[in-house]
């Protein structure tokens, strides 16, 4: 049985830590390390973490992260991950007890995927008594074009191969989440697949990270990640060139109100930028990347999650 390493990461989570944890304890799957890295909490959560380390240090290592961040605070702890597979770990959720047994069994058929996620629910205060079916089309595969606009993973949902992740650069800023950054990095040295469950229960609050970052106008934020993405050594020259196109074709908004020419590009890309819309008849599918097309297009769309 392959090592498991789960990087839990935490900053002023007090009020969900212990939830978080008694999921982790509850795993079916029995050969896991877990890597507690904290932000410089001021609640106690750094007190909680080291304690529940304390309980089995041969296995649960305690680290603490003194630069601010997101992702400053996962990059921090992943070298210390020494499982055969990576697994990330927020503060806030709740895992199924068979959450990490059945991602190994997909990943070892699907054994030449550099990554593998399953999916999650998202719940307030009471923990869902039903799975609701997702109708999308999950991202698969290494056209990382796909996900260039929008981040298609949640980095709790992620399983990936530590000799893969060994090989992903630290990115140089918070704008693009570590998550997103890790799948199109998987995506550069590999193919991605999905196995198409619900296993996280994704706790909604005023302070999730991720409605942090997708504050504001879109087309502000869609500058600043392509920006991101062309630090990114793994992607190829090709695929830079495509995202200097669309960063270019964004910045237009900044003194337009309208940008006809991102219009364009965005429907000539469509099937890529909107795979995972579900509609089977073709002119009901191009009439709804249109109008998501034109409301891209904007100065003023914005997606306030």
């Amino acid at each position: 049985m392959q090592v498991v390493s789960v990087v839990l990461c935490s900053y002023n989570g007090i009020a969900f830590i212990q939830s978080q944890l008694d999921s982790l304890e509850a795993q079916t799957y029995s050969n896991i390390e877990f890597i507690c890295s904290d932000n410089n909490s001021d609640d106690g959560t750094d007190v909680v973490l080291k304690n529940w380390c304390a309980q089995n240090p041969a296995n649960r290592k305690f680290i603490s992260c003194a630069e601010k961040g997101l992702n400053k605070n996962f990059f921090n702890a992943i070298p210390f991950a020494n499982g055969t597979y990576v697994m990330f770990c927020d503060q806030d959720d709740i895992w199924m007890p068979e959450k990490i047994e059945l991602l190994v069994k997909f990943h070892e058929k699907n054994k030449r995927a550099s990554m593998v996620y399953c999916l999650s629910q998202k719940f307030h205060s009471q923990i869902p008594t039903s799975i609701k079916r997702k109708k999308i089309t999950q991202l698969e595969g290494s056209n990382i074009k796909k996900t260039m606009l929008i981040s298609h993973t949640l980095g709790h949902n992620i399983l990936i191969k530590n000799e893969v992740l060994k090989k992903i650069p630290v990115p140089n800023s918070e704008h693009v989440a570590y998550d997103w950054w890790i799948t199109v990095s998987a995506m550069c040295l590999g193919y991605i697949a999905c196995l198409p469950q619900v296993l996280t229960y994704w706790r909604q609050h005023h302070h999730n990270t991720t409605t942090t970052l997708n504050k504001g106008l879109y087309y502000k934020n869609r500058i600043l990640y392509l920006k991101t993405f062309l630090t990114n050594s793994l992607i190829s020259d090709e695929n830079k060139s495509w995202i200097t196109k669309a960063k270019n074709n964004f910045k237009q908004l900044i003194t337009k109100q309208f940008s006809f020419s991102l219009f364009l590009f965005l429907l000539q890309n469509a099937n890529l930028i909107f795979f995972y819309k579900r509609k089977k008849n073709v002119f009901l599918k191009w009439i709804s990347f249109s109008k998501w097309a034109y409301r891209m297009s904007k100065h003023s769309f914005r997606v306030d999650n």
